[in-house]
């Protein structure tokens, strides 16, 4: 089935790995959907289940602006007239495609953005699309929807904009990219960070939830999601353990490093290149900074 009911009032459309993410609709005073990035033919499907429609969306929530979570969002507004909610990084770059582009690393100045144009195109239809924010979000905000109450909590270093949403009353937290996936943490932009992403994973740990909702997991409920998120978390070092080693073993620059992919072994295309590229660059500057590396002149050296 392509949707579970967690709730009398919330569900989960499974939209799994990239380029799809899992939705979540509140059926309260409202119907609320975040992050429209499954498959929308299966969003209309649970909607007809409970004698809705697409046009009855009365609200959308982003948690950040990757084209995956946004796929859907500019295209149910034109549809429903629905507000789209979302935090006052994201809002302005939705708003704003070109900015959006940037935001992620993709000047027109980078060779591989036309590429990267054409995945989101080919595979993340409509997020691209101009479409307006309504309700500009900041951490700790409340939304109340008959016996829902929904908190945003401010989770960066996936990307700086990346919030996650607390659903209060049955005490879960949907975490969107904070996804438990077998993967690990992605923070394949420039402006991610890798310590950022370290400290909203230990928030998320502190949380007390009854359980957690993941952006991407095919089963998106995780109730035993401390251990996971420590798990989850371990990614990190394993990574930064190969990059040493890497640079240990001779390799002096960060082509070097990525000529043998260490985040994306199977060698994808220049898309996912790129964001290995920015991936090895912030474990580099990590271990750079714990001590460990050393960088005289763009050249990289084992200390």
């Amino acid at each position: 089935m392509a949707f579970s009911k967690l709730t009398d009032c919330l569900y989960v459309v499974a939209g799994g790995v990239f380029p799809k993410c899992n939705t979540a609709v509140i059926i309260a005073d409202e119907v609320v959907v975040i992050d429209p990035g499954c498959e929308v033919e299966d969003l209309r499907r649970l909607l007809i289940s409970l004698d809705l429609n697409l046009k009855d969306i009365d609200t959308v929530i982003l948690s950040h602006i990757h084209p995956d979570h946004i796929t859907h969002a500019a295209r149910l507004q034109r549809l429903s007239n629905c507000r789209i909610a979302a935090n006052e990084i994201t809002a302005p770059l939705f708003n704003e495609k070109e900015a959006m582009k940037q935001f992620l690393g993709f000047s027109k100045s980078n060779p591989v953005r036309k590429a990267w144009e054409q995945l989101v195109n080919e595979r993340m239809y409509g997020a691209l699309d101009e479409g307006r924010v309504d309700e500009v979000l900041s951490d700790g905000d409340r939304f109340s929807f008959g016996d829902i109450t929904l908190k945003m909590l401010y989770t960066p270093g996936h990307l700086p904009d990346h919030m996650c949403i607390e659903i209060i009353e049955p005490n879960l937290v949907f975490a969107s990219d904070i996804d438990l996936t077998e993967f690990g943490p992605f923070y394949g932009h420039p402006n991610s960070s890798i310590g950022d992403f370290k400290e909203s994973i230990r928030k998320l740990q502190h949380g007390k939830y009854n359980g957690l909702i993941s952006g991407h997991l095919k089963e998106p409920l995780v109730t035993e999601y401390i251990d996971r998120l420590t798990a989850y978390s371990r990614q990190i070092g394993i990574r930064e353990d190969l990059v040493l080693s890497a640079i240990i073993g001779g390799a002096k620059t960060i082509p070097e490093i990525t000529a043998t992919p260490i985040i994306y072994p199977s060698f994808p295309n220049v898309v996912y290149l790129q964001f290995e590229k920015w991936m090895i660059e912030h474990h580099v500057a990590s271990l750079v900074a714990a001590g460990l590396v050393s960088e005289d002149k763009g050249k990289l050296s084992s200390i």
